[in-house]
C-alpha cells in the first residue's frame, strides 16, 4: 500500500464525486422521462440502465459504487471517519464513468468509424467487373453506390447470389456497370441482408447493440451508413461493418 496516498482526502473526493454522479443520473432519468421525485438512487440506476446503454455497461460498477457510498455514510466504526476507504483508482474509475454519461462516445468521433474519404465507393456508371477485382484484393465486403453523395445503392457478393438466385438474365463481364443492374443493388432488394442509417450523433454503445440485436435474431445486418440526422437521403459522412465494431 502506497503510504504516501491520503486515504481520507480519497474518501471525501468519492463522496463528492458521488454526489456528482447523483446528479447526472437524475438529470439523465428526467430525459427520459423517468419520475426522480423521492426516488433512491438504485432505484435510479436501474431504471436508467433499461435506456442508457452506458449505464447499462457500468451498472455492476455502479452498484459497487453505491454500496461503498452506503457504508461510509451510515457507518461509523471508532474514530476512523470512513468504513471504507476508497482508493485513488477507485475515485478516477468513478470519474470516468461520470464523465461518459455525461458526454457519450460518439460513434463518428471515433476510430473504427469509416470516414467517407476512407471509403470505397462507386457510381452507377463504372464498371461491376474492376470493382469486383477491387473487393477481392483489399477483401472489402460492401461497396457503397453514390450518386451526388447520396446512397443510390449497395453491392456486395450477396448481390451477385441475389442475381443468380433470381436467374437473371444479366450476364456480368467487363463492360457491365452497375447501371445494369441497379433494381438489384437497391437496399430494398437485398434479400439476405439488411442496412441501418443512422446520425453521426449516436454514441458506440447504441451501435454495438444494434449488430448484436440482429445477430440475436438470427439475421444479418451488412453496414451501418452515418448521415447527418440517420436521413438515408443524405449525404453518407461514413460506414460500418459488423467487423468494424464487433471484431476490431
Amino acid at each position: 500500500m502506497d503510504s504516501n496516498i491520503n486515504f481520507e482526502e480519497e474518501g471525501d473526493k468519492f463522496l463528492n464525486l458521488f454526489k456528482e454522479l447523483e446528479k447526472v443520473i437524475k438529470e439523465s432519468c428526467q430525459k427520459e422521462g423517468i419520475e426522480t421525485d423521492y426516488k433512491e438512487i438504485s432505484y435510479l440506476i436501474n431504471k436508467l440502465s433499461e435506456k442508457n446503454n452506458i449505464v447499462k455497461r457500468h451498472k455492476k460498477e455502479l452498484d459497487l459504487i453505491r454500496e461503498v457510498r452506503n457504508t461510509n455514510t451510515h457507518n461509523i466504526i471508532g474514530r476512523s471517519k470512513y468504513v471504507v476507504y476508497p482508493s485513488p483508482e477507485i475515485n478516477i474509475r468513478l470519474k470516468s464513468i461520470i464523465d461518459e454519461i455525461k458526454n457519450p462516445p460518439m460513434i463518428y468521433d471515433s476510430k473504427i468509424c469509416i470516414k467517407r474519404h476512407e471509403m470505397f465507393c462507386r457510381t452507377l456508371n463504372d464498371s461491376i467487373y474492376d470493382t469486383i477485382k477491387v473487393m477481392v484484393k483489399k477483401l472489402y465486403t460492401h461497396i457503397p453506390i453514390l450518386e451526388n453523395e447520396k446512397l443510390v445503392g449497395i453491392f456486395s457478393e450477396n448481390t451477385l447470389l441475389d442475381i443468380v438466385n433470381e436467374k437473371s438474365e444479366i450476364i456480368i463481364d467487363e463492360k457491365t456497370t452497375f447501371n445494369d443492374i441497379k433494381e438489384a443493388i437497391k437496399i430494398e432488394n437485398h434479400s439476405m441482408e439488411d442496412f441501418e442509417f443512422i446520425s453521426r450523433r449516436k454514441n458506440i454503445y447504441d451501435v454495438e447493440d444494434m449488430f448484436k440485436d440482429y445477430f440475436s435474431k438470427n439475421k444479418r445486418l451488412g453496414c451501418i451508413y452515418i448521415t447527418q440526422n440517420g436521413n438515408k437521403n443524405e449525404s453518407i459522412l461514413g460506414m460500418l461493418t459488423a467487423w468494424d465494431i464487433l471484431g476490431g
